[in-house]
């Protein structure tokens, strides 16, 4: 029944990604790489509809630059991601701007560098398959189902796996990303 009373956009993003990461408490610097994300979502309205729930399904790249030693390397891990944000429209029909909100859950496919594939959920120092975290963001949505927005992901999860004992090493994710996106098989919006 859901499914039925919800409109299903289609959507591309692109944005810039990079860990956060801690080596014994100390910040490390890392350079943005260049994400990008194709998914579904679902617009699933309220009985006031100004506000909605956006939830579904996406595939997409985060990761992050880093130099050691005159090495520069560049780390893609590739992700399932199942979003879910509450949204506010400022009108509930036509064209209007729009307000989000929430988090998400992200399974790890892949990880990898320009040259080897890496570890995923294995011993020490290889990567977790969960991630977790918040989004912002803001947006305008057309009469004619074009959507435009722009967002900031948070990660909250440390996605590299430490040996035991050693407590103040994380890194996690973050992305700034722009998205357009077509609402299809839409009711009236």
């Amino acid at each position: 029944t859901t499914f039925a009373f919800s409109q299903m956009e289609v959507a591309g993003t692109i944005g810039m990604t990079k860990f956060s990461e801690k080596v014994n408490g100390e910040s490390i610097d890392h350079k943005h790489t260049v994400s990008g994300k194709l998914g579904f979502i679902f617009w699933i309205p309220f009985e006031d509809s100004r506000f909605s729930i956006n939830t579904g399904i996406t595939y997409g790249n985060l990761g992050s630059k880093f130099e050691s030693l005159n090495d520069k390397t560049t780390i893609t891990l590739g992700y399932v991601s199942v979003p879910v944000d509450f949204v506010y429209r400022l009108k509930p029909l036509g064209s209007s701007l729009f307000f989000s909100g929430g988090g998400y859950y992200g399974y790890l496919t892949s990880a990898e560098t320009e040259s080897v594939e890496l570890k995923i959920n294995d011993v020490d120092y290889s990567y977790k398959t969960s991630d977790y975290g918040v989004n912002v963001g803001a947006g305008y949505v057309f009469e004619n189902g074009l959507t435009l927005r722009a967002g900031y992901t948070k990660g909250l999860a440390n996605i590299m796996k430490y040996p035991a004992g050693v407590d103040n090493n994380s890194i996690k994710n973050s992305n700034i990303t722009l998205s357009i996106g077509y609402i299809i098989f839409k009711k009236r919006i």
